[in-house]
C-alpha cells in the first residue's frame, strides 16, 4: 500500500501545481487582467468546445498535421543522410558548412516571399517551408553526432577488421542515436514554427490560419485554441520521440531519467 501511494504522489503533486496555476490565472483574469489581453481559462475552454462542436478544430488540425508530417519526414530523411555524410567526410564538411550554418540562421519569414513566387500559395509551399526550416538543424545535429564518436570505438572496430559499412551500422549509428534524436526533436520544434508561419502567410487553412483569423477579429479566447493545440501536439510528439530513444538506446535509459 505504501509503495502504491508513493507511486501516485508525484502525479498528484504535478496535478496540484497545474490546478493552482489555472486557478490563479482564472482569478487574475476576472479581477485584474482585461479579457482583451488574456482570456480566462474558462473562456478558452468554451472556445475549445465551440470549435470542436463546429468541426473547425478537427479540420484545421488535420490540415496542419498533414503538412507537418510530410514536411518534417522529408527534412528528417534528407537531413540525416546529409548530416551523416558531412560527419564522415572532412572534405564535404568543409565545403558545405558555411552554407548550412548561414541558411540555418536565416529567419523563416524572410523566405516566405520567395516561396510564394516559386510555389504559389498551395500545399507545396507549406510543405517546402516546413522542410527547409527544420532541415538544417537536423543536418547540424547529425553531423556533430558522427564527428564526436569516441576514437576508442572506431579503433576497436578497426582492430576487429570491421569494414566501412559494418562500422557505420554497428558502431557509428548506435553511438549517435541519442544525438540524432536530440536533433530530430530540435527540428520538430522548428518544423512546428515553419508550418504555422506557412499557414499564416501562404494558405487559407490550418491552425496558423485560425490564429490569424481570430486575432484579426479580436476573439482572443479563440486565438488560444490553436496555440494550446500546437503546444499539446509538440508535447505529445516529443514524448513519442523520447519513448523511441529509450527503446533504441536501453543502455542510456538511466541517464535519461
Amino acid at each position: 500500500m505504501r509503495t502504491h501511494k508513493k507511486s501516485w504522489r508525484p502525479f498528484l503533486n504535478e496535478l496540484g501545481v497545474h490546478a493552482s496555476v489555472l486557478a490563479l490565472w482564472e482569478i487574475a483574469c476576472r479581477t485584474v487582467i482585461p479579457p482583451i489581453y488574456l482570456p480566462a481559462p474558462s473562456s478558452v475552454f468554451l472556445a475549445f468546445v465551440a470549435t470542436i462542436q463546429s468541426g473547425e478544430l478537427a479540420t484545421q488540425l488535420g490540415q496542419t498535421a498533414s503538412v507537418l508530417a510530410l514536411g518534417f519526414f522529408l527534412a528528417m530523411i534528407s537531413g540525416m543522410l546529409l548530416g551523416i555524410a558531412m560527419g564522415a567526410s572532412t572534405l564535404l564538411s568543409r565545403l558545405l558548412d558555411p552554407y548550412i550554418n548561414a541558411l540555418n540562421s536565416m529567419p523563416t519569414v524572410a523566405l516566405v516571399p520567395l516561396v510564394v513566387i516559386w510555389l504559389g500559395l498551395g500545399y507545396e509551399a507549406k510543405v517546402f517551408l516546413t522542410w527547409i526550416v527544420s532541415f538544417f538543424s537536423i543536418v547540424i545535429s547529425a553531423q556533430t553526432a558522427v564527428q564526436n564518436i569516441p576514437h576508442a570505438y572506431l579503433d576497436t572496430a578497426r582492430a576487429f577488421a570491421s569494414g566501412p559499412f559494418s562500422t557505420l551500422s554497428k558502431v557509428i549509428m548506435p553511438a549517435s542515436i541519442p544525438y540524432f534524436v536530440s536533433g530530430i526533436r530540435l527540428g520538430l520544434a522548428r518544423a512546428l514554427v515553419g508550418v504555422v508561419v506557412a499557414e499564416m502567410f501562404t494558405a487559407m487553412s490550418g491552425l496558423g490560419f485560425m490564429v490569424t483569423t481570430y486575432g484579426n477579429t479580436f476573439k482572443i479566447s479563440f486565438v488560444f485554441v490553436p496555440i494550446i493545440t500546437l503546444a499539446l501536439l509538440s508535447v505529445g510528439l516529443n514524448a513519442i520521440l523520447r519513448t523511441v530513444e529509450a527503446r533504441l538506446t536501453p543502455w542510456n535509459n538511466g541517464r535519461n531519467r
